[in-house]
């Protein structure tokens, strides 16, 4: 009887809508098992291999990639010529229709779940001949059962189960000690401690004002972990473009110690020199594209060029460090302007899509904010959050998002910051596992801290602030693995300079 317990046109409908729109591997791929799913031989193998090409390959169906993919393999091409070919998939995918697409995938998983039901030993004639059969879901389905059919539910549609949680203790221990829970190393030793690292399945965020330099540090951090741990990484942007994150990403790696080691250059540029393209001769004088007595250029882009590769080793050396960033970051970075669309579902389609079409486990969101449609709902942001702190757990990923602070963080002590000081919403603390804000510090202000650091000996040593240089506090506001501190950096904005000097304190009056 189980074999009778099927609608082979409805799979065929459903893997037709694959090969038309294989963009619905995003959002149902994962909800699908193929082993229950699928009672055709002939739709499940071409449902398998779609997958596979979806993930492995390329993301383009039709005729040349399809068949360049069935040939590679024997067996595969043998069983694609037996079920018919491009010319069934052809017809498969003329008889689909993408709209109905959801009622397609109720229908798969109502006969899924009927088929596992009737290998268990349930009788489940009587849901077939109900009169409203048609009419039930899989859901409907399982309620009919509920009381015996718990755990067959489970696998079919969620592959969740309840765990005795004093169970597997001991094993616990030499677990960790064959895989410590640790992330990969932040460029911040402090945080680095305190964090644990960037670990997968936890999302953390990062507070400030506006223009304090939220998205430069966010950029610090991706840098880092692209060029220097080579993880794969994908930012979404909300507020900057593509190419002002390109511009971060270069100034970034020109000027911070942990990218001069890699790349060989120890030279200091400014974003906005590079940004309006001002390099300087050996003699440290800016050289200028030659213009008339009206201010017209008289000189041509490609000449102006070729007296830069000439006159300036500056330019020279910033040239060779944009190639070393671009070899070294090959298939490393995605980004994805998403400010026209930073809604809820359209935030988890691109996260999603690049799990499992790049294999990206690690995610930043610059900003995070309301929807268009809900600005000034606080309750609209926590949502958002709780849903990409859902997710952290769901693909094991690592989400960051930069917030706004309220303008009252102005008058404030910067060792006072707290979640009260997020715009919208401070209620998405209690989402995060791990929460930090930070300040500018006014010159006004260095001599009421001083800060501890781990001098050459390895002891904690006091240490005064200078005031040539610029610093913020960051406040560690949240953080499930550890201890909350603040923590003194010293900042260089035009260069997007941040390194961590040690804990900062007031001093005792």
């Amino acid at each position: 009887m189980a074999e009778e317990i099927s609608n082979i046109q409805n799979e065929i409908m459903l893997v037709g809508s694959f090969y038309k729109n294989p963009d619905f591997f995003i959002e149902y791929g994962q909800y699908i098992k193929s082993k229950y799913d699928f009672s055709d031989e002939a739709t499940k193998f071409f449902y398998e291999n779609a997958e596979v090409i979806f993930q492995k390959r390329t993301q383009t169906f039709n005729q040349t990639t399809i068949s360049t993919y069935m040939t590679e393999d024997k067996d595969r091409l043998k069983l694609y010529k037996k079920y018919g070919g491009w010319k069934l998939l052809e017809s498969w995918i003329s008889l689909s229709i993408i709209e109905d697409f959801r009622n397609y995938f109720d229908i798969l998983k109502k006969y899924s779940l009927l088929r596992e039901y009737h290998r268990n030993g349930f009788n489940v004639q009587k849901i077939i001949d109900h009169p409203k059969f048609q009419l039930f879901n899989a859901v409907d389905i399982y309620r009919l059962i509920r009381s015996k059919a718990d755990r067959i539910h489970t696998v079919i549609l969620t592959n969740n189960e309840s765990e005795i949680l004093n169970e597997k203790i001991c094993s616990l221990i030499d677990n960790c000690l064959e895989k410590p829970d640790i992330g990969l190393s932040l460029p911040f030793p402090i945080m680095n401690e305190l964090f644990r690292g960037i670990r997968t399945g936890t999302m953390m965020a990062n507070g400030a004002l506006s223009n304090s330099g939220k998205s430069r540090y966010l950029f610090k951090i991706v840098a880092y972990i692209a060029l220097v741990l080579k993880q794969k990484v994908c930012v979404l942007l909300n507020e900057m473009s593509i190419e002002d994150m390109r511009l971060a990403l270069l100034v970034t790696a020109i000027n911070n110690p942990e990218f001069q080691k890699l790349h060989g250059f120890n030279i200091n540029k400014n974003e906005r020199e590079i940004a309006i393209g001002l390099y300087k001769d050996d003699n440290g004088n800016f050289i200028y594209r030659k213009t008339d007595e009206e201010g017209n250029y008289i000189e041509t882009t490609e000449e102006y060029k070729s007296r830069l590769i000439e006159q300036s080793k500056e330019y020279r050396d910033i040239f060779q460090i944009a190639c070393w960033i671009e070899r070294e970051t090959s298939g490393l970075i995605y980004a994805k302007d998403v400010s026209e669309s930073y809604d809820d579902k359209s935030l988890e389609y691109e996260i999603r899509k690049n799990n499992l079409v790049n294999n990206v486990k690690y995610f930043f969101y610059d900003t995070l904010k309301n929807d268009i449609d809900s600005v000034g709902d606080w309750s609209a942001l926590k949502k958002t959050v709780t849903k990409l702190s859902q997710l952290t757990t769901q693909l094991d990923i690592f989400v960051f998002g930069s917030l706004q602070l309220t303008d009252d963080v102005n008058h404030i002590d910067p060792l006072m910051m707290s979640s009260s000081n997020i715009a919208e919403c401070k209620a998405i603390k209690h989402v995060l596992d791990s929460l930090t804000m930070f300040k500018h510090l006014r010159k006004d202000e260095y001599n009421k801290y001083y800060y501890v650091s781990v001098s050459d000996w390895g002891e904690p040593e006091e240490r005064y602030l200078d005031m040539s240089k610029k610093y913020v506090v960051f406040v560690v506001d949240k953080n499930r693995t550890g201890r909350k501190t603040s923590i003194l950096m010293e900042l260089d904005l035009d260069k997007n300079i941040w390194i961590e000097l040690g804990e900062i304190f007031r001093k005792e009056k």
